[in-house]
């Protein structure tokens, strides 16, 4: 682009990739401070301020799923087993960080069921992750939200 008003600039090329990095952290900064507004209703002040409290058990919950989620592929990559899945510590987190999600592939899910302890593992997994850490993250949100509401009143 030649010319006055022109969305590119052949001598800018270089400095495009860290100028869009700036550009984007500048977009979050601004974003950032239009929470600021919420000060103009006490409704969304309020939610605000449960959603920042919030951030602070998901974190936690995260952090449990994610040791889980080592613990249980670095056990299933120590048994002798046969699913290019479950090879090493990497593949086997990301295929349980795929159930976790439920994206793991359902067609595998056959290949699992042929390997006794790989089964026995991952469905003591999915029992861990789905009911108990899901049920305690419900739990730790209402504690949290009910905090937060006794200090607003």
């Amino acid at each position: 682009g030649n010319g006055l008003f022109t969305t590119s600039c052949p001598e800018a090329k270089s400095h495009k990739d860290i100028y869009s990095v700036f550009c984007c952290i500048a977009m979050l900064m601004y974003f950032a401070l239009l929470t600021d507004f919420t000060i103009f209703s006490m409704r969304v002040s309020a939610f605000l301020l449960v959603c920042f409290r919030v951030i602070s058990e998901l974190g936690l919950f995260l952090m449990a799923m994610g040791f889980l989620v080592l613990a249980f592929a670095t056990s299933i990559s120590s048994l002798n087993h046969g699913l290019k899945d479950f090879a090493g510590v990497d593949k086997g987190a990301l295929s349980l960080f795929e159930m976790t999600l439920t994206m793991y592939p359902t067609s595998h899910f056959e290949q699992v069921q042929n390997e006794g302890w790989v089964l026995t593992a991952v469905s003591l997994f999915i029992i861990l992750v789905s009911i108990f850490l899901l049920n305690l993250l419900v739990a730790q949100l209402n504690q949290a939200y009910q905090a937060v509401f006794v200090d607003m009143q």
